[in-house]
């Protein structure tokens, strides 16, 4: 963005000149109190107030000089050494706006701390204090209220708006500015230099009163601002609430006539619709925009009574079961923004903060403006007889599916974009669909346009003028660009299993303050619409976006790449383009940093999480392709078109998040282990991140259930045909059901209401893993097998994945395209645990398995999944029966000949030695989670708990883990040996998995220090940890009498910053030949 650089640039200048100030201005103050006694001496002909201002002036004079060269530093990189966009306002903007009402008020606040307490000392620690508390608590009170450095505040500029929140952005400056203002004329007053005359301390004293009543006033305006919007949403969701058991009519034609006056628009609404229920209605209930003022419904030319109550209008009119109305309403007006997502929570309406980043784009769901218009259906912007959301009960909401004619008159030359098939007559743009839409949207601004046509779509991408930042940089693409989304158009489309069902795909940028949020219930955000999808302005927030860095990246890929040859110049900028829009258009979820951008560069610590992406079109293969009605089960449509969604091939993806500590997919089963899904679906403190992990998890263990009576492609087939015949429309959940109970005699009601309302989950030790070859005929053939055993009173179900052919470790790029084309073939093998049951299952695969993947769906399992590799098959066998039976618990009972004793159990403890820092914790939040991502970079210095597959656990796979230390932090194990003799002790190391992005060349060899406590005394004993050194690793024999034998780990490393792990100790019983 054209402003991004220099509001960086004074954002740090104005935390440096700020802390600067606080010093140079109880400096002066203490220099000059030491003159006071030679005042009798040097004759100062000035006042006070000549004497402050002019200190203030002089401060200012060198702060805003050195800004100036800040600025002229920065402007010089903007124009020679970066891609933004340069603009020069910005940089006196921010100057003016930014930087000088921080100063004043910061000069201000500091004349009077001192005036008071009369010690610079104590001056300086108090303003420090202020402004670290400024900083890291007061940033996000009241919306940056008491903000003074208004690093909180939406304050960028977008290229085609303008800056993108500029009224409240100044109200807010001004009130630091006058504060500053009168807190220097109490200085005045108070200063104990020369005496005042005491009209003049009078006068003084009430201009500062005024200045900071001045100030008080503009802060009070610009708190009033959001709670007229906190009342107004609150009025709104009442609203809603209010008429929510109304019965409702059915929207089945809208034809709209709109028109555009600077920022009003007027609109000819006709609609038809219908009452499908089975009683008769004697109201009509529409929804509209509450600042669009209705100038008359008629009938035939006939007026019909109404009534309005904000959003909601009720037409006095009754309609028989199944008959038809047809009525026309006019109405004009601007748009509420404030009617916009009042089913989202406050903290995150209110956010303004895009991952770790520090610029502030603002948020704006509408706009009506000369330069631009963009309306979508969250505003209602049109009459809609369905509420757009149900604050309420988010997930009570039905779609109305309608045929929609739009006719836009706009006299000017500006692109004009909706749904469906433009035609142009004159000053008159019209929109006809062949489809029938759940809403439409329109757009209307200065763009340029560029269109391909794909497999019978006509694509196109629409951007601002002057906005063509991407076309210098493929220049080689035209002639291949179309060959390019055909394949991967095809294989997005054969992976989802889904034809896209429009004639057209839009792309169409908007201003960088446009936002929306994905919303579980609808599974999609307002960024995506059918046949459009609105991206951001210069592409600012995108993934992948910064396509001349891409394609650097990319040749040196194909540089270092071992097989040679590097790549050409139209493949690496193929490369760059499937990339972006596999990660832009075709991923449910995007990687967002957290935090601030500048304390995570000086703390090295970065942290981040997934979050959905709104511009992910699969809702247009299945949100708004159909929709699946049920009253009961009101969830079911969005669980199905999620569930449907989800593809066989993400096992990469779930190997990194399995070292992600407790992510949201481990959050959502832990809250299912006594809630259940019916509970969720009410629970508005839910984050939406877990929800929808939720929504995956039901959706998968449904799926898996369905799988473990009929294949996957068959139930895929049968969902994608059923959709086929019902497009466009709303289909009650019965009818699925009887024509799946027509076609494979399998009713899905004798599973679902359970699984809506169970509230308990199960949990499952898995031991015996192994792995035999077996000659079949001429073929040499191999078993997988395990023992597992579910504990609780709930069954439970298992999914199994086998890789073979000896592919590389789990997350490297040769087994992730692997699996995934195995997986394809073969998709999981589905197993149903009963309750407090031992199994044995046996799987025969063709080729030699390399790995084996549990996924244990829906469960107390930390991760979810168990994961083994066979690094060799040497045990031949003879059996090969395969399935799933029944076996004893012998391998699950306790044996005093073999203990092991893990970090989750009792017999485990840590002994620590450092405290923790006390200033450290007043400003970093800690998390909740018990168990913490796997920081590889900057190791904990205590002990912290962490999950994933490659750690010892009978349900929870966990560690503890630290940095490496002096050897005074301590993990010990204890455990009563019941029968004496020789044990041989284990310890299970783990060696850290071997992403390309984090090491190349492998991983070095570490070492680890244990402390053995046997009859003949105390051992010390090294042993080497590292890449190929997985699992238990022996410490020796040892004699251990009847009683308590103790293993004590040392942080202690053999080198700085090694990652030290404790998880398991095993004492294995070999004779008791002493």
């Amino acid at each position: 963005m054209p402003s991004s650089i220099p509001f960086v640039n004074i954002y740090l200048f104005n935390i440096a000149q700020s802390v600067i100030a606080i010093f140079l201005a109880g400096s002066f103050l203490k220099r000059d109190k030491k003159l006071d006694t030679a005042e009798v001496i040097y004759v100062r002909p000035m006042s006070n107030a000549d004497y402050i201002v002019g200190k203030t002036w002089g401060i200012m004079k060198v702060f805003v000089s050195l800004n100036i060269v800040a600025l002229l530093i920065a402007g010089f990189i903007h124009v020679f050494a970066s891609e933004s966009p340069f603009a020069l306002f910005p940089y006196f903007f921010y100057l003016l706006t930014l930087s000088i009402p921080s100063l004043i008020f910061v000069l201000g606040l500091s004349f009077v701390v001192m005036s008071f307490i009369r010690n610079q000392a104590v001056t300086f620690v108090i303003m420090l204090g202020f402004i670290g508390v400024t900083l890291f608590y007061l940033g996000n009170a009241e919306h940056g209220a008491f903000d003074f450095f208004a690093l909180t505040v939406p304050n960028m500029f977008s290229d085609v708006l303008g800056h993108t929140n500029l009224l409240p952005y100044l109200i807010q400056r001004f009130t630091f500015l006058f504060l500053g203002m009168g807190l220097l004329t109490f200085t005045i007053a108070m200063v104990n230099r020369l005496p005042l005359h005491p009209k003049k301390n009078i006068l003084l004293n009430a201009l500062g009163c005024i200045i900071l009543i001045i100030g008080i006033g503009c802060g009070f305006m610009y708190y009033a601002r959001f709670d007229h919007i906190d009342n107004q949403r609150k009025l709104y969701s009442e609203r809603y609430k209010k008429y929510s058991n109304f019965d409702k009519a059915h929207l089945l034609n809208q034809e709209i006539i709109f028109s555009q006056n600077n920022n009003t628009i007027t609109v000819s609404s006709h609609v038809k619709v219908q009452n499908r229920n089975h009683q008769e209605i004697d109201k009509i209930v529409f929804y509209l925009n509450p600042s669009l003022q209705v100038e008359k419904i008629t009938r035939q030319g006939e007026d019909v009574p109404y009534e309005r109550d904000a959003q909601v209008i009720i037409v006095e009119h009754k309609l028989r079961p199944y008959e038809s109305l047809e009525l026309d309403i006019a109405y004009n007006g601007s748009i509420d923004e404030n009617i916009c997502y009042l089913d989202i929570t406050d903290e995150e309406y209110y956010d303004t903060q895009t991952g770790s980043s520090i610029l502030r784009f603002g948020k704006r769901y509408a706009f009506v403006q000369d330069q631009f218009t963009l309306l979508t259906p969250e505003c209602l912007w049109y009459p809609s007889t369905f509420p757009p959301v149900n604050p309420e009960a988010p997930y009570n909401i039905r779609k109305n599916f309608s045929n929609y004619t739009l006719k836009v008159i706009h006299p000017d030359n500006r692109t004009i974009l909706s749904q469906g098939m433009p035609s142009q007559s004159g000053d008159t743009t019209l929109f006809q669909n062949n489809e029938q839409l759940s809403g439409i949207s329109l757009a209307i601004g200065d763009y340029e346009k560029k269109s391909i046509l794909v497999d019978s779509v006509q694509i196109e991408l629409y951007n601002f003028k002057g906005h063509d930042f991407y076309s210098e940089i493929f220049p080689n693409m035209p002639d291949t660009l179309a060959g390019l989304l055909q394949d991967v158009k095809s294989e997005y489309e054969l992976r989802k299993g889904r034809k896209y069902p429009y004639s057209k795909f839009i792309m169409v940028e908007t201003p960088i303050s446009y936002a929306g949020y994905v919303r579980n219930w609808k599974g999609n955000s307002e960024q995506t619409q059918p046949e459009m999808v609105f991206l951001p302005e210069f592409a600012t927030t995108l993934p992948s976006s910064n396509f001349k860095f891409a394609k650097k990246r990319m040749a040196e890929w194909g540089r270092n790449d071992p097989r040679g040859g590097g790549m050409e110049d139209i493949d690496v900028e193929m490369n760059v383009v499937r990339d972006f829009v596999r990660r832009v258009l075709l991923s449910e979820e995007t990687y967002q940093s957290e935090g601030n951008t500048f304390v995570n560069m000086f703390s090295r610590e970065w942290s981040g999480t997934s979050k959905l992406n709104k511009y992910d079109v699969s809702s247009m293969y299945f949100n708004y392709a159909g929709s699946i009605y049920s009253q009961n089960f009101p969830i079911i449509d969005i669980v199905m078109n999620t569930m449907l969604k989800q593809e066989e091939s993400s096992q990469g993806r779930h190997f990194f998040r399995m070292f992600s500590g407790m992510g949201d997919d481990q959050r959502a089963a832990a809250y299912l282990n006594g809630r259940s899904f019916e509970q969720a679906v009410l629970d508005n403190t839910l984050s939406t991140e877990v929800f929808y992990e939720m929504m995956k998890l039901k959706g998968i263990y449904l799926r898996n259930y369905i799988n473990s009576r009929l294949s996957a492609n068959e139930f895929k087939s049968f969902m994608a045909d059923f959709m086929k015949r019902y497009p466009f429309q709303e289909i009650n959940f019965t009818r699925l059901n009887s024509e799946f109970i027509r076609k494979y005699h399998f009713n899905l009601m004798d599973f679902i209401p359970s699984w809506y309302t169970i509230n308990s989950t199960p949990r499952f030790i898995v031991k015996g893993i192994d792995a035999d070859q077996i000659e079949i005929g001429d073929y040499t053939k191999y078993i997988v097998k395990f023992k597992i055993y579910n504990p609780t009173k709930v069954e439970g179900i298992i999914s199994v994945n086998i890789e073979e052919g000896g592919g590389m470790f789990p997350g490297g790029p040769r087994g992730r395209r692997g699996r995934a084309a195995q997986m394809e073939e073969k998709p999981a093998k589905n197993y149903i645990i009963e309750p407090q049951k031992y199994k044995e299952i046996r799987i025969l695969c063709d080729e030699r398995p390399s790995s084996l993947t549990i996924n244990t769906n829906i469960s107390q399992n930390l991760p979810s999944s168990i994961m083994h590799s066979f690094a060799k098959v040497t045990t031949t066998t003879t059996d090969s029966t395969t399935g799933i039976f029944d076996t004893d618990a012998a391998l699950f009972t306790f044996n005093p000949k073999e203990i092991t004793v893990d970090n989750e159990d009792p017999g485990f403890r840590i002994i620590e030695s450092n405290q923790k820092n006390k200033l450290q914790s007043l400003f970093k939040k800690e998390s909740e989670d018990k168990y913490k991502h796997l920081n590889f970079w900057m190791p904990p210095s205590r002990w912290t708990a962490t999950i994933g597959p490659n750690y010892y656990g009978d349900y929870i796979n966990s560690a503890m883990y630290k940095k490496s230390g002096s050897g005074s932090n301590k993990a010990e194990w204890t455990t009563q040996i019941q029968i004496p003799g020789f044990y041989e002790v284990f310890v299970y190391t783990s060696e850290l998995p071997m992403m390309g992005w984090r090491r190349r060349g492998g991983e070095e060899k570490k070492t680890q220090y244990y402390t053995v406590k046997h009859d003949d005394g105390e051992e010390e004993i090294s042993v080497e940890t590292g890449r190929g050194r997985q699992g238990w690793m022996t410490l020796g024999s040892f004699y251990f009498s009847q009683g308590e034998a103790k293993i004590t780990l040392s942080d202690k490393g053999s080198e700085s910053n090694q990652i030290i792990f404790a998880d398991a100790v095993k004492w294995v019983y070999t004779n008791n030949n002493k």
